[in-house]
This record gives C-alpha cells, sequence and structure tokens, in this order.
C-alpha cells in the first residue's frame, strides 16, 4: 500500500520504492530505503509529512504514493 493512504500517527515499513530510476534515487537520498521506519505526522489534500530517522519531510501526494509500506 502506498504511504499516501496511510492515517495520520500511523508508523508503516518501507517495503519499496516504484517509479524512474532517478525518482527512486531522489528518495533513496532522502533516507526512504526498504526496512525504515516512517510515521505519518499530517495529511492534506496538497500533500503528506512524514517523519523518517528523526526527521520530518513534506512530499506531494504523488511522490507519497510511490513510496510502499507494509
Amino acid at each position: 500500500m502506498p504511504i499516501s493512504l496511510a492515517q495520520v500517527g500511523e508508523t508503516r515499513k518501507i517495503v519499496g520504492l516504484h517509479g524512474e530510476d532517478a525518482l527512486k534515487q531522489h528518495l533513496l537520498d532522502m533516507g526512504f530505503v526498504a526496512g525504515a521506519c516512517v510515521e505519518v505526522v499530517g495529511n492534506s489534500n496538497q500533500g503528506i509529512i512524514l517523519s523518517i530517522k528523526g526527521v520530518r519531510l513534506a512530499l506531494s501526494r504523488g511522490l507519497a504514493h510511490r513510496i510502499n509500506v507494509a
């Protein structure tokens, strides 16, 4: 399931990324690696705020939809 569908307050484990190689590399550079835990801090129509490894990041819905979690 994409992280964009998770509810605020949920913590999920990243299982994979999908998209073009450059996009996947961009997400990897930000710390979105398989096995990492990510928490949904905020969610709106424009985007989603995530906390990963102690850092809060805001992503567009389209970008967040490419991060698969379990």
